[in-house]
């Protein structure tokens, strides 16, 4: 039976009620009786049974109430004539606008035929008069003790459990219409599966009534655990079918389809098959795909070859497990690049790149980003707004210094910062953003300290500055200094920090947490000869841990083993997680706007993730959750963040005996010069011999 969704319980159920057709000899509806002027005595007493019956089935339901009524007076009945009679009346009564006289009713049929309470039929006419009585929430009560009582019939329980869901979404109650599917599904009878089809199947006739602001609502609210379950299966099922009947939109609803057969959850694959089929047969099998626009040929080629590997290799898993992926490729660093990209069909719904910053300001001085939705390989958008004229698909500098805080301030507590950074745009943006996190924190930077990057002879001098030490005073007659603060941010490249990270140790500052930017891991992989002793307490976020259990990252690695390619990198992942990323967004349609990518990337999921995951908000910024890393005399390794804190609590206890020791010494080296001008003085005499001693019994201690 079909029922027709509208947007409340009452219009719900009066459509459910004008569907159900009741007969007492199999036959269809006959012509309305020609109504007397007084029914009361214009029809024969033996002809009220046969006028009562054709009333009803007519739809004169005014005319079947009161004949029914008479019917029943009259008496004399069978059990089975009376039942119906009773059920007649009360179908005509709720329809007449009489919910008591309804209600009345179906009290006597169910005291006639007890069994008759686990008829849906019965159920409706109850719920339809409780609304016509203003008693909404009881009807809607009525629903979900239906729903939820293990004793009545599965397919009473089905009925009612559609119909409340129905309810739920027409009343925009979308989350607790899907909490209701849920639980339908899960206590629907097993092992057969039957059941469990004939709900999505009856869920699927229902969605298909639906207005489209409903639908795409309904779609948004899949969650990530359960998106290849029932009802988000059967809600994506819907969605392809929309897609499907709009040919420009035919690629998004095949891979929907697609999908679906791979990895929906479906008792019944009749039903993706049976919308699947016919739209292949029309329109068959899409040629759409997605752009990636990398350099491969110039002084980037490299990090272009890399990232079209790892996209080849994720197009490969997808086709192997049934999906499509078709990949267009363009040479960035070729002539004429910007007009191929304009060539190609807009079945190619999905751009990857550009990977230079240059080429990304040359699309959008041509008014490109409106073509097709782009992801940018790069850490900002100059020149665009993300998430409204494009996208990115990389590490910004906010991702990296959210995840440098999150240890230093989170984990180890600390609250007081410095910043020494080059002075050239790249330090300049992320010591911005730095104290943008700093502030989210409630911490504070209490110094902060610039360098001209081609002049390292003069970097020296600025670390002094930094941690205020003169450093015109000589070596051996200063005091280690005491900064205000407990880490440093230094946002420059592996290079340069290898020749700012000796300059705090050379003026005796060892304590500090030194903080670097995501650039560090890729001068550390073609430096391997650093000096351990000034990196031990060093952290920087990173994108790719070659270690990751990650499923996608080990599936990776295992391919390009396979393959004889050697080891991924970020950028192999790079290309590889933005096909997956590609093949799991939701469907976007072709007159696209920004909300529209936005929405689907809100509610992205299964991406097979290889590097850290990125997320997109409800305005379309990317955000990455990132690795934290220290270098090793082999690399780099993923941070321990207890053995980091047990490494500065050491430093600093050491660092505070050293103070000690040389504030002693230079007491000493006071005393004796003392001593050579006052012999006789025994205060000072005592005082040095007291210190000697003490060192003595440390110097033992130690030992």
């Amino acid at each position: 039976m079909r029922y027709t969704t509208t947007f409340s319980l009452r219009t719900i159920l009066f459509c459910l009620l004008a569907s159900l057709v009741l007969t007492a000899s199999g036959c269809g509806p006959k012509p309305p009786l020609a109504r007397t002027p007084d029914t009361q005595s214009g029809i024969p007493a033996k002809d009220i049974q046969a006028h009562a019956l054709q009333a009803f089935e007519s739809g004169d339901h005014a005319q079947s109430e009161v004949l029914n009524r008479r019917l029943l007076d009259k008496g004399g009945l069978s059990e089975d004539q009376a039942a119906e009679a009773w059920l007649r009346l009360a179908k005509s009564a709720v329809e007449n606008g009489h919910p008591q006289v309804a209600l009345e009713a179906l009290d006597n049929l169910r005291r006639l035929r007890p069994e008759s309470a686990d008829s849906w039929t019965v159920n409706a006419i109850t719920i339809a008069a409780l609304m016509r009585s203003g008693q909404a929430d009881k009807a809607r009560t009525h629903l979900a003790t239906l729903l939820t009582d293990p004793r009545r019939p599965w397919d009473l329980r089905f009925k009612a459990g559609l119909s409340l869901a129905r309810d739920q979404w027409g009343d925009k109650r979308y989350e607790e219409a899907m909490h209701t599917l849920e639980r339908l599904y899960a206590d629907s009878p097993e092992p057969s599966p039957m059941p469990r089809g004939q709900l999505e199947a009856g869920l699927l006739a229902e969605l298909q009534t639906v207005d489209g602001q409903t639908l795409a609502a309904l779609v948004r609210l899949a969650p990530v655990q359960s998106q290849w379950n029932f009802p988000y299966t059967i809600i994506r099922l819907e969605q392809a079918r929309r897609l499907g009947q709009q040919t420009d939109e035919w690629s998004q609803a095949w891979r929907l389809l697609t999908g679906l057969i791979r990895h929906g959850d479906i008792s019944d694959q009749t039903l993706v098959t049976d919308i699947l089929t016919p739209l292949r047969e029309r329109l068959g099998v899409p040629t759409g795909g997605i752009i990636l626009a990398l350099p491969l040929s110039g002084p980037f080629a490299e990090i272009g070859w890399k990232t079209l590997r790892g996209a080849g290799l994720a197009q490969w898993e997808i086709l192997t497990d049934g999906g499509q992926m078709n990949i267009r490729t363009i040479n960035t660093d070729a002539p004429g690049w910007l007009a191929e990209i304009k060539s190609i069909p807009q079945g190619y719904s999905l751009m990857g790149g550009p990977l230079r910053l240059e080429r990304f300001r040359e699309m959008a001085a041509k008014g490109m980003l409106g073509n097709r939705p782009v992801f940018s390989f790069l850490p900002r958008l100059e020149g665009a707004v993300e998430g409204l004229d494009a996208w990115r698909f990389f590490t910004s500098p906010e991702d990296q210094v959210r995840a440098l805080m999150r240890l230093a301030a989170g984990t180890l507590g600390i609250q007081e910062f410095a910043v020494f950074s080059p002075n050239e745009p790249f330090g300049e943006r992320y010591a911005q953003a730095f104290g943008q996190e700093i502030a989210a924190w409630g911490a504070s930077v209490n110094a902060t300290g610039t360098y001209p990057p081609g002049e390292p002879t003069q970097w020296s001098k600025g670390v002094a500055t930094l941690l205020g030490v003169d450093y015109t005073v000589p070596e051996d007659k200063r005091l280690p200094p005491t900064p205000a603060f407990q880490a440093v941010l230094l946002p420059d490249g592996w290079s340069q920090a290898k020749l700012l990270a000796p300059q705090f140790f050379f003026y005796d500052e060892d304590r500090l947490l030194l903080m670097g930017p995501a650039a560090w891991g890729q001068g550390l992989t073609r430096d391997p000869n650093i000096e351990m002793n000034y990196f031990r307490q060093a952290v920087f976020p990173g994108a790719w841990w070659a270690d990751s259990p990650a499923p996608g990252t080990q599936a990776l690695r295992q391919t390009m083993a396979a393959d004889g390619l050697g080891e991924p990198d970020f950028w192999v992942a790079l290309g590889y997680d933005f096909v997956h990323l590609a093949q799991a967004l939701p469907p976007v349609p072709s007159a696209w706007s920004a909300a529209d990518v936005n929405t689907a990337l809100s509610t992205v999921r299964d991406v097979p993730w290889s590097m850290a995951p990125l997320t997109w908000g409800d305005f379309g910024q990317a955000r990455q959750e990132m690795f934290l890393f220290q270098p090793t005399s082999e690399g780099l390794e993923i941070l321990d963040p207890e053995r980091l804190a047990k490494r500065l609590e050491r430093s600093r206890m050491r660092h505070e005996e050293r103070i000690l020791f040389l504030e002693q010494k230079h007491e000493i080296d006071a005393l004796r010069m003392q001593q050579k001008d006052e012999p006789d003085n025994l205060d000072v005499s005592n005082r040095l011999r007291d210190l000697l001693n003490r060192l003595e019994r440390e110097k033992l201690e130690q030992q």
